[in-house]
């Protein structure tokens, strides 16, 4: 899988903190700009606003992700996160039939999946094939044979999110109980944004490392203190 920030808001830290301040101050929008393009004012601000949770105006910020060689399971649980704008490669106008086109889960035994693979990608050549001689359409004969494909098919994708979607989706995804997959692409784009916004890259967190507790109740993995332990430790003094 491979992760690239293709474009984003410019400065999206001073049109946070420009839009913070416009709510709070006298004047025009553009001096809130002008004012919030002091360094040691944006950064003091900009984590005091994710801090406490001043969502709306992290939502001026937007950062567009193309996301290459992801599953088809992975993508289905990206897309439930419907703060964005997705595309993703058709299996209609692509032709997927190619031995290298899955992606193997570590868990599984690799030999006997790419066997299984095998079959799935010689059905489906065969079936373009038979549909094209029976009189479809290249596409036509793709959108029917393209059924075999499993959820382990690959995808592209390109995705723009704004930066309270993009945090909320990192401290959901990039938990220890998520699926592999999805954490993998949460830490591929938190890399990305550590390259470029490293102020806010350490925001892409496990929620339980931004909210230094877990919410998962009996399914925790561990990693931090629920809220009923914390609660009874409390009561305990």
């Amino acid at each position: 899988m491979e992760v690239k920030l293709l474009t984003h808001t410019p400065e999206p830290e001073r049109i946070t903190v420009a839009a913070a301040l416009l709510c709070y101050q006298k004047g025009t929008p553009q001096e809130a700009y002008e004012k919030a393009g002091s360094e040691k004012l944006k950064n003091r601000l900009f984590n005091e606003l994710v801090k406490q949770g001043h969502g709306s105006v992290l939502e001026h910020a937007n950062f567009t992700f193309g996301i290459s060689g992801m599953s088809r399971s992975c993508s289905h649980q990206l897309v439930r996160h419907r703060m964005g704008a997705f595309n993703q490669q058709s299996q209609r106008y692509v032709h997927v039939g190619d031995y290298d086109y899955f992606v193997i889960p570590p868990s599984l035994d690799e030999e006997k999946f790419k066997d299984i693979v095998k079959q799935i990608v010689d059905y489906y050549n065969n079936e373009v094939k038979n549909l094209k001689d029976k009189g479809k359409s290249l596409e036509q004969s793709q959108e029917d044979a393209r059924f075999i494909i499993p959820n382990a098919g690959k995808t592209n994708v390109i995705w723009t999110t704004n930066l309270r979607n993009l945090i909320h989706v990192s401290h959901y995804r990039l938990c220890n109980r998520s699926q592999w997959e999805i954490r993998k692409l949460m830490s591929l784009v938190k890399k990305e944004m550590q390259n470029k916004f490293p102020i806010i890259a350490q925001y892409l967190t496990p929620k339980c490392d931004f909210y230094l507790y877990c919410d998962e109740g009996q399914r925790t993995c561990g990693r931090a203190l629920t809220k009923e332990k914390i609660a009874s430790l409390i009561k305990k003094g």
